[in-house]
């Protein structure tokens, strides 16, 4: 039996919706919907309280959009821990699946977490013009073979997004548990190399040919137009955290501890 699959969704997106459900339920994979917090209807004091602020929340800035979509992957791993699931699969709705896909959540994911002592994996390829996105840095870890193939790399560098991922419920735990404040986007919060959070504390990794593409193109992007007026503007520590990461990352390819992955989708 496969994991539990979580779909967020904003009630004033029933396309999207309809777009996700119909896609799973073509796979013959069973689904959730888990219902978006949404920054249009919010109270904004009340969320910006539950996520917190501080250091970290000054050099990695959330708009209100960014705050309301953190909070309700916290919600959804917080679920998969009251299911008593060993791990579980996060989709947005504007996630595009693969046939791959299918075999993957039909197999045992957390299995393949546990062998690469992976705490979360990303699934998700990302068709924009941001180079991070487009080539990460990876260090091999093995290959899937079969329908799913695919090679398995561990993180080494920020790679945001936040569409598909398998997360363990070890480290839904040990993320809530060290951080039960979101702090930053939650993409930041579980696969930025310069935040030391969830990127440093539960092995981030990610698939490729990634079994699903971010569907931005189709659906466009109900956060990124606040998010990127916010980074227009960055403080001096959060310059210095880039900085570092950028001379980390440049070590590990001289040393061929880590190599520049181009992702692609395996659709």
């Amino acid at each position: 039996m496969g994991l539990p699959i979580y779909v967020i969704n904003l009630a004033r997106a029933p396309e999207r919706l309809a777009s996700i459900g119909g896609q799973l339920d073509r796979l013959d994979l069973p689904w959730q919907r888990i219902e978006a917090i949404d920054r249009q209807s919010v109270c904004e004091s009340s969320a910006r309280e539950a996520f917190g602020s501080g250091r970290l929340s000054r050099d990695f800035p959330a708009t209100l959009g960014d705050i309301c979509c953190s909070l309700t992957h916290r919600y959804v791993w917080e679920l998969l821990l009251e299911s008593g699931a060993e791990a579980a699969i996060v989709l947005e709705d504007d996630a595009i699946l693969s046939d791959a896909f299918r075999v993957l959540a039909a197999g045992d994911l957390h299995g393949l977490l546990t062998r690469h002592q992976l705490g979360v994996l990303k699934l998700e390829h990302w068709p924009g013009p941001q180079q991070s996105r487009r080539f990460p840095l990876g260090e091999p870890l093995g290959n899937l073979t079969g329908a799913a193939a695919s090679a398995i790399y561990l993180l080494r560098s920020s790679f945001l997004g936040t569409c598909a991922y398998v997360i363990s419920a070890e480290a839904a735990r040990t993320v809530l548990g060290r951080f039960p404040q979101m702090l930053v986007p939650v993409d930041h919060y579980l696969f930025g190399d310069a935040t030391g959070m969830g990127f440093d504390l539960i092995r981030p990794g990610f698939l490729n040919p990634a079994p699903v593409l971010h569907g931005v193109e189709e659906f466009g992007s109900d956060i990124r137009a606040g998010r990127e007026a916010e980074a227009l503007s960055k403080t001096f520590s959060r310059r210095m955290r880039d900085y570092c990461a950028r001379r980390r990352r440049a070590r590990e390819l001289r040393r061929n501890e880590a190599e520049q992955v181009k992702m692609r989708f395996s659709g």
